[in-house]
């Protein structure tokens, strides 16, 4: 009997890998879909949390002596991690401008958060010159507000995950709301001067994108974001939650259609979204930059009591 159930056992688990194989090969298919947009985009965003899968599979199924699905899950989890890879090769190094230099992030402090204090402590700190926060509620205005560091703000709150504003050490102008997609959502946009240089920056919060009509106006937002950048007389920085990664193909038509640069690309994975947890981590906040703007360095912030990481870029101007 113990014999019967050891071969029993074995079958079992030879299904369940050829089932999780299965699953992942199934994924895959849909992920290449992701150009004929939701739902079908919802599952590109996870290649390296499909490639990891695919590698710990290969090795359990190479254990078990099942070659030719190993080889597969092989296949699969090299396939996920190409675009990564050849990000990471294909990395410039930083850019030499003379140019004024500036520090601009971008925090999503999420508006169910209560405790303010790892966010505002960060804040005090200094991090940066320039600083849009999304998902700002009138319980933060008062403490946003007393940060004598930022003297310069414009905040609009609202008690649901759409409030947004500008925190800044130096002055601003032309600072303005704008609803990128016409669906009541606001975006800040405006001018701040770097050294004798004006530069104009666009802080965006776009809709999660959970459902088609909801990803409709995501990718509404975003062609209007890239209309704006694309049409500016001055040097433009794209800044905030975009609710999407660098493997969506919204990503690169907003890169493409405003003729910018992603701040942190050819660099290491830096998930800004769930990074305490890997399988569900995701890097959907962003710093994007135009044309006469040089990044130094871009980087994930430390947790601050958020379910996002700030981003930030130190970008110096030509």
């Amino acid at each position: 009997m113990p014999q019967v159930q050891s071969v029993e056992g074995k079958q079992h688990k030879r299904v369940t890998a050829h089932w999780l194989l299965a699953g992942l090969m199934l994924a895959t298919v849909l992920a290449l879909l992701a150009p004929l947009g939701w739902p079908f985009e919802l599952f590109a965003h996870f290649r390296l949390q499909y490639a990891a899968a695919a590698l710990l599979l290969a090795v359990l199924l190479g254990w078990r002596r099942r070659a030719w699905a190993a080889m597969l899950a092989l296949v699969l989890a090299a396939w996920h991690a190409f675009p990564g890879a050849q990000a990471l090769m294909a990395a410039t190094p930083p850019a030499r401008c003379d140019g004024p230099a500036v520090t601009v992030a971008t925090a999503n402090v999420r508006y169910s958060n209560s405790q303010h204090e790892a966010f505002l402590a960060w804040l005090d700190t200094g991090p940066a010159d320039v600083v849009i926060v999304q998902e700002v509620t009138t319980a933060w205005v008062q403490e946003l507000s007393a940060r004598t560091g930022y003297p310069h703000q414009r905040i609009l709150p609202r008690e649901d995950a759409y409030g947004i504003g500008v925190l800044s050490r130096r002055p601003l102008e032309s600072v303005s709301l704008v609803d990128l997609a016409g669906d009541g959502l606001p975006s800040v946009t405006g001018v701040v001067d770097i050294g004798g240089q004006r530069v104009r920056f666009l802080g965006v919060h776009t809709r999660w994108p959970v459902a088609p009509h909801l990803a409709q106006l995501r990718d509404d937002a975003l062609r209007s974001a890239a209309q704006l950048a694309q049409g500016s007389d001055l040097p433009t920085v794209v800044l905030g939650d975009l609710n999407l990664t660098p493997d969506s193909p919204a990503f690169d038509r907003l890169l493409q259609d405003g003729g910018l640069r992603d701040a942190l690309a050819g660099r290491d994975w830096q998930p800004t979204w769930k990074a305490d947890f890997w399988p569900l981590a995701l890097r959907i906040d962003h710093i994007l930059v135009s044309p006469g703007v040089c990044v130094e360095r871009g980087s994930a912030g430390p947790p601050v009591g958020s379910d996002h990481l700030p981003v930030l870029a130190r970008l110096r101007l030509l």
